[in-house]
């Protein structure tokens, strides 16, 4: 299992997640509203932003990767693939029942 993470604006993140999720390159999306602090263009910027956790099958996180940054609307987004160690084995069934691919 993998979990890909992104940060895009508040009002973004619900469509954001609507296409990931249609695509079915994620079985599911935890979404958290954060205060991110950042460069930018020479200066420090402040937004309040979703941070958005998808989870998805190891087999499928490229494909979930290219579809964020695809359809993400930043210039340059955060998109962070991480592997899972762990998983319930129940979890692990049905995120490859709700995913698509082999």
């Amino acid at each position: 299992m993998r979990l890909v993470l992104t940060t895009c604006s508040v009002n973004e993140s619900k469509r954001l997640i609507d296409e990931v999720l249609k695509s079915k390159l994620a079985g599911c999306a935890s979404k958290t509203e954060v205060e991110s602090k950042f460069w930018w263009k020479g200066k420090i910027s402040e937004e309040k932003e979703s941070l958005i956790i998808f989870k998805t099958r190891e087999e499928l996180a490229e494909k979930l990767f290219k579809k964020i940054k695809e359809i993400h609307p930043y210039e340059v987004p955060e998109i962070i693939e991480i592997k899972v160690e762990k998983i319930d084995d129940k979890y692990l069934k049905w995120l490859k029942d709700v995913t698509k691919g082999p």
